[in-house]
C-alpha cells in the first residue's frame, strides 16, 4: 500500500528524507519491483518513461537513477536500494553489480534478524513451558503428597493394632513402599522449586556442628540398618557459627549422604567439614562425603549432576531405586550459594563427593 523511505545516505543535500511514506505506486521502489526483471538504470527520470509523469518526480527534482530489488533467500522481496544524483552520473556496469552485492548484503542481514527474532520468540516459549512443567510438578507432587501422607499415617495407626505376623508384614512392605513414593514425591517438588527459581537464598546464622550432629543423627538409623557406620567430623578451625543458607546446606548433606548410604554396603561413610584458604573475599568451606561403596562407572560419569540420570546398571535398578534428582538438586542448590559440587574420585573402593561454599563468619559479614 505504501512505500516508506527506511535509510537515506547523502552527499550533498537531502533528496528523500528518512521516515517519508507515500503511495506505493507513485515511489520509484515500486518501479524497481514491479516494472523491472534485473537492475532499474533511469539516466534523466525528467524524459523516461516510467518516471516523467510521476509525482515522485517532481518531489525528488531531476536525477539519474538506479535501483536493485532486495531480494530474501524464500523469494520474499523486502524492498529496493537506490541510487539519486541530481548531477545525472551515468552508472556503469561496475557500479550496478556493486549496488547488487549491497543489497545482496542487506538481504542476508534481513535474514539473521528474522532469524534472530525466531530464536528470542522460541526462548520465550520454551521459558513458559519450563515454568508451566515446574508449576505443574510442583501442584502434582502437593496434591498427591497429601493423601500420601494420610495412607502413611494410617499405616501408623494399623501398626499399634492386634495383627498377625503375616499381616504385620504385609503391613511393613506397605510401609516401605508409601515412604519411598513420598522421597519421590519429595524430590520431584524440590527440583520444581529450584528449577522455577522459587527458593529464594537465606543466610543467618547457623551452628554447624549442630547442624551437622542433626544430619548425623537423621540417618544414622538408614547406616545402621545396613551394617555401616556414619561418621561425622568438622575442623577444629571452622567457627562454631556460620553465616549460610541452613536448609540448602543441610539438604546438599542429606542428599549426598542418602546416596552414598544407597550405594554402600560395607564399611562406612564419612561426613566431614574442612576450611580451604582462597583469593577470594571469603576462606572456603569444604563439606566432603566419602563412602566405601561400590563406585561410579567410569561411563557413567558424565551423566553425574544431570536431572533424572540413572548411575546404577539396570538389572539393580530395582536396588538403586529413586528419581535420579538428587545429585541435579545438590549442584542447583550449590550454584544459589555462590559454591560449586563435584565429584573429587571414585573408585572401586568408593566414592568423595565435595561440596564448596564460601565460609562467611559473622564477623566478616558484619
Amino acid at each position: 500500500m505504501t512505500t516508506t523511505v527506511l535509510r537515506s545516505y547523502n552527499r550533498d543535500y537531502m533528496i528523500l528524507d528518512e521516515g517519508l511514506v507515500v503511495d506505493n505506486e507513485e515511489s520509484y521502489c515500486h518501479l524497481v519491483i514491479e516494472k523491472s526483471e534485473g537492475p532499474l538504470i533511469i539516466n534523466n527520470n525528467l524524459t523516461h518513461p516510467l518516471t516523467r509523469d510521476m509525482d515522485a518526480t517532481k518531489l525528488v527534482g531531476g536525477c539519474s537513477f538506479m535501483g536493485v530489488q532486495i531480494v530474501k533467500k524464500s523469494g520474499e522481496v523486502y524492498g529496493s536500494l537506490c541510487a539519486f544524483d541530481h548531477n545525472f552520473y551515468a552508472y556503469d556496469e561496475k557500479e550496478v553489480a556493486f549496488m547488487s552485492s549491497l543489497a545482496a548484503f542487506f538481504a542476508n542481514v534481513l535474514e539473521l534478524e528474522d532469524a534472530a527474532m525466531a530464536l528470542q520468540e522460541a526462548h520465550h516459549k520454551i521459558c513458559d513451558l519450563a515454568e508451566e512443567k515446574s508449576n505443574l510438578l510442583a501442584v502434582m507432587s502437593h496434591e498427591i503428597r497429601t493423601p500420601l501422607n494420610g495412607i502413611i499415617g494410617m499405616i501408623d495407626l494399623l501398626q499399634s493394632t492386634e495383627l498377625t505376623e503375616e499381616q504385620r508384614q504385609y503391613i511393613k512392605i506397605t510401609q516401605s513402599s508409601g515412604d519411598s513414593l513420598l522421597a519421590v514425591l519429595n524430590d520431584i517438588l524440590s527440583y520444581a522449586k529450584i528449577d522455577s527459581d522459587q527458593s529464594e537464598l537465606v543466610h543467618l546464622p547457623l551452628d554447624l556442628r549442630s547442624c551437622v550432629k542433626q544430619v548425623q543423627e537423621l540417618l544414622g538409623p538408614d547406616a545402621a540398618k545396613k551394617g555401616i557406620k556414619l561418621h561425622a567430623e568438622v575442623c577444629p578451625t571452622i567457627p562454631d557459627m556460620v553465616r549460610t543458607d541452613a536448609t540448602k546446606i543441610q539438604q546438599i548433606m542429606i542428599n549426598l549422604i542418602s546416596n552414598a548410604i544407597k550405594f554402600t554396603n560395607t564399611g562406612d561413610v564419612t561426613l566431614s567439614v574442612e576450611q580451604h584458604s582462597s583469593d577470594s573475599s571469603y576462606p572456603l568451606m569444604l563439606v566432603k562425603v566419602r563412602d566405601t561403596g561400590i563406585g561410579i562407572c567410569a561411563e557413567k560419569l558424565d551423566m553425574l549432576f544431570k536431572p533424572f540420570s540413572q548411575l546404577h546398571t539396570p538389572e539393580r535398578s530395582f536396588e538403586y531405586s529413586g528419581t535420579g534428582l538428587g545429585l541435579s538438586i545438590c549442584k542447583k542448590l550449590a550454584e544459589q550459594m555462590a559454591g560449586r559440587i563435584w565429584l573429587m574420585e571414585s573408585n572401586e573402593r568408593g566414592s568423595c563427593f565435595v561440596l564448596e561454599l564460601p565460609l562467611m563468619t559473622e564477623e566478616a559479614y558484619v
